[in-house]
């Protein structure tokens, strides 16, 4: 699914309205067991992560369930925005866009899917691989001119984004 860039100022939060969503990056997974699908929301003040659904190898995988799951979250999303879709989420992570240093692509190289990594002023980076299909070329486009108007920066890089010993690091600080 392509993002959506939207270059309107910032909804009315007085209202209660859903923010508006910028950029909806769709079916993506992070984790390391259990898996957990996600979907990234770049909003008028924070990028939004509802992970509405925890995969593990066999049960979730091996079945197929995780395109099952994406296809009911952008369905909710469809029908009734960012409100429905965390109203699906097991949990919600909401990083205000002045934690956020840099939004980082990577195109996964030969061997990997692309992955999107939230690089924040404090703490480890949020980590993301993409599993729908997306034009990454539009993707940062989306994003650098999203970064420009919320001051984070936007890079992308080629390869896999991993380096071994950060990511053991990461998996067992989540323990």
């Amino acid at each position: 699914m392509a993002p959506v860039a939207d270059d309107e100022p910032p909804g009315d939060h007085e209202t209660g309205a859903d923010p508006a969503v910028h950029v909806h990056v769709h079916f993506v997974m992070t984790g390391a067991f259990p898996l957990r699908l996600v979907d990234l929301c770049f909003t008028d003040d924070a990028v939004v992560a509802p992970e509405y659904a925890l995969l593990t190898p066999l049960f979730g995988l091996a079945r197929g369930q995780a395109p099952d799951e994406a296809a009911h979250a952008v369905e909710r999303y469809r029908d009734g925005g960012l409100a429905a879709l965390e109203a699906l989420a097991n949990r919600v992570q909401r990083e205000p866009y002045s934690d956020v240093e840099a939004v980082v692509l990577f195109d996964g190289g030969p061997v990997a899917r692309p992955k999107l990594s939230i690089r924040l002023t404090e703490g480890p980076p949020l980590a993301y691989r993409l599993h729908a299909p997306v034009d990454l070329d539009e993707l940062t486009a989306a994003l650098r001119s999203l970064g420009k108007r919320r001051d984070f920066t936007v890079e992308r890089r080629s390869g896999i984004g991993i380096r071994p010993l950060t990511n053991v690091r990461r998996f067992l600080a989540d323990r």
